[in-house]
């Protein structure tokens, strides 16, 4: 069989496109060759005598690329769009760890640069990790891995995930084609995907997310990410605000671009017994969460607390859709235009009276109104001995919730939205639940 005329791109590949709407297809010649970008049954593009490019495709797709040598070699290679990349990572709950049931169906303007280093139509499971190039990601030494990868294709159940809903969700509303590159590991904490690690290459987790990056072009249009869950612990769960936003830092500064859109996951629930692993952990995690989103710029956060789960941890295939959704909102308004404000988000509470016995919590960015409208669960007020206060009655109005408390809450009370790991809880607005929050002072 003849040599290819040309070694690159691969089948499948998403180009990021410029700010113009335009990419060029990187291409892997040993000699000049004449080019055609056909879209159907339509020419899009033609160039003589390239080598290293073909310029200005516009977005859109798919488009096959048909290159011939002077000897009369030709190849042809589909499947290309140009649009924009998103890089997904974190831990287990972005690479997908819910049963393959349910499953979101692919399109094929949302594609997915997958460990194995090649491109395709996205469609769950988007994450094996045993297919990586990378040491960092394998699970076994290094002579296991083609049965490892043999066993996974045999009897792989989990891994549907949040991306395609997320993909499709963004193409629909912008019309772009999306790229998702998978960078996720499960069970790793915020200690390992340490961006001073970034030299180690591909055995680290910072440096394998960036070589990924740089295999596809080096530049994206936003960064997905949930993580959190392996740093809920006395240990490293103070130094999560300081660690999480250094690493926000050095991904935008490491990419050049100092506004990338980062969106952020709060962690969803954890039936455990709450005994064994003490949730003021947990919780402080997922307040710290929405204190990045507030004060690190162009950072979106949605909430995942209403989610139902596929094991103790880890969110199903239906409330992944329902992520993937909401962070296409944010998405959409962050990177696209799309008129709209960031996810819902609570303010300080006030009280409406001087026997601080009605107390007011407001919320930012409230889509359509707040939901129930009575018999709301969720909300937690301990007084600094520690007793807990009863509500006589909850009410939402538009976008304020007030709780009637049993009786006065001193100051130095402490109040909680989703106290716990597993709480029971259910305000929410047209899209977004109401975030986790607290504890907050109750001066």
């Amino acid at each position: 069989m003849p040599e290819p005329a040309i070694r690159l791109p691969l089948p499948h590949t998403v180009f990021q496109r410029n700010a113009d709407g335009f990419a060029d297809i990187p291409i892997a010649a040993d000699e000049p060759v004449d080019a055609r970008v056909h879209a159907a049954n339509s020419l899009i593009i033609e160039a003589r005598d390239v080598q290293e490019r073909v310029p200005d495709v516009p977005i859109g797709g798919p488009y096959t690329l048909e290159v011939s040598t002077a000897n009369g070699r030709t190849t042809r290679v589909g499947g290309l769009l140009v649009g924009d990349l998103w890089v997904m990572a974190g831990q287990s709950n972005m690479d997908g760890s819910a049963k393959l049931v349910d499953l979101e169906r692919p399109i094929r303007m949302v594609h997915c640069f997958y460990y194995n280093e090649r491109w395709a139509v996205a469609e769950d499971p988007l994450c094996r990790l045993v297919d990586s190039v990378d040491p960092v990601h394998w699970p076994c030494p290094e002579e296991q891995l083609a049965e490892a990868r043999a066993y996974d294709r045999r009897f792989r159940e989990l891994g549907a995930s949040m991306g395609i809903r997320f993909g499709k969700d963004v193409y629909k509303g912008a019309g772009v084609p999306i790229g998702l590159i998978m960078c996720s590991h499960g069970g790793t904490s915020i200690e390992q995907w340490d961006p001073a690690l970034r030299d180690q290459g591909g055995r680290s987790l910072y440096g394998s997310m960036m070589r990924r990056i740089g295999v596809c072009g080096g530049r994206v249009a936003g960064m997905l990410w949930y993580q959190g869950e392996s740093n809920a612990n006395p240990e490293t769960a103070p130094h999560y605000k300081t660690r999480m936003t250094e690493f926000i830092h050095a991904v935008r500064r490491d990419l050049d671009a100092p506004d990338l859109p980062f969106i952020h996951v709060q962690l969803s629930r954890f039936f455990i017994d709450e005994t064994v692993f003490p949730s003021e952990h947990w919780n402080r995690i997922q307040q710290v969460q929405l204190e990045i989103t507030e004060e690190v710029p162009n950072v979106g956060m949605a909430a995942a607390i209403d989610s139902t789960l596929s094991d103790a941890i880890h969110i199903d295939a239906i409330s992944g859709r329902r992520m993937g959704a909401r962070l296409a909102e944010l998405a959409l308004i962050m990177a696209y235009g799309k008129q709209g404000a960031p996810a819902l988000t609570p303010s300080a509470p006030v009280f409406r009276d001087d026997v601080r016995t009605e107390l007011e919590i407001d919320y930012k960015n409230v889509r359509g109104g707040l939901s129930p409208k009575r018999g709301i669960w969720g909300y937690w007020i301990e007084t600094p001995e520690g007793e807990r206060i009863a509500f006589r009655d909850s009410h939402a109005d538009g976008h304020a919730v007030t709780l009637l408390l049993e009786r006065p809450a001193p100051p130095g009370s402490k109040l909680w939205y989703g106290r716990g790991c597993n709480p029971t809880v259910n305000l929410h607005d047209d899209l977004f639940a109401a975030p986790v929050f607290g504890p907050w002072t109750l001066d």
